[in-house]
């Protein structure tokens, strides 16, 4: 983050749904990511589905943690799609996941990071791809523990990292540019439709 951007965050109100949105999921929001959790304090749940409206995302709420909510936003298409991939499917059903349908697939992931948020059970590192992560990052965390990684960014890389760090400057160049457009007052489907176009998706 250059300090342009750091001075315009530092100016405006942190509460500001929209800032938040952008400084949580950009990548999503550009088309760049499948998705990205988003915390946010629970008296600003309404508003974030209401700035989503018109994102083309959607905001699934995993869990209310202590006074904080904890979304999935996420690309609707593009998350179905990668987890409807063979190998990711066979890598959710060794977690004991029911993969012949998406809502299944969400719901069940939703009670195992609840339980983990709420009873201390063990956290469900298929949240990686839920999050989009290549399966070969999530893989690689999950065997080495969160070791051994040859790039670490917006996750642990394990595999390609020279890729990893060109889609991690891209992830960066789009969070500063939106965190510009929040500052002169743009609304979020002003910047989504901005990011309206074909891009390579993560999620490969």
């Amino acid at each position: 983050m250059c300090e342009e951007v750091f001075e315009m965050i530092c100016a405006m109100d942190r509460r500001c749904v929209e800032l938040q949105v952008v400084l949580q999921c950009a990548p999503t929001l550009a088309g760049l990511k499948t998705s990205n959790l988003l915390i946010v304090p629970k008296d600003q749940e309404d508003k974030v589905r209401f700035v989503l409206r018109h994102s083309g995302l959607l905001g699934y709420r995993l869990v209310y943690d202590r006074h904080r909510v904890i979304f999935l936003v996420f690309n609707r298409d593009k998350l179905i799609s990668y987890l409807a991939k063979p190998e990711v499917k066979e890598f959710l059903s060794s977690y004991g996941y029911r993969t012949d349908a998406f809502g299944y697939s969400l719901r069940n992931f939703q009670n195992r990071y609840d339980s983990y948020v709420h009873k201390r059970d063990n956290f469900p590192h298929e949240m990686g791809v839920f999050l989009g992560y290549p399966l070969c990052d999530v893989v690689g965390f999950i065997q080495n523990g969160g070791d051994g990684f040859v790039l670490s960014g917006y996750w642990k890389v394990y595999k390609n990292a020279t890729e990893a760090q060109k889609l991690f400057e891209k992830f960066d160049i789009v969070k500063d540019d939106m965190v510009r457009m929040v500052f002169k007052g743009y609304s979020l489907k002003d910047i989504v439709n901005t990011y309206a176009k074909p891009v390579i998706s993560l999620a490969v």
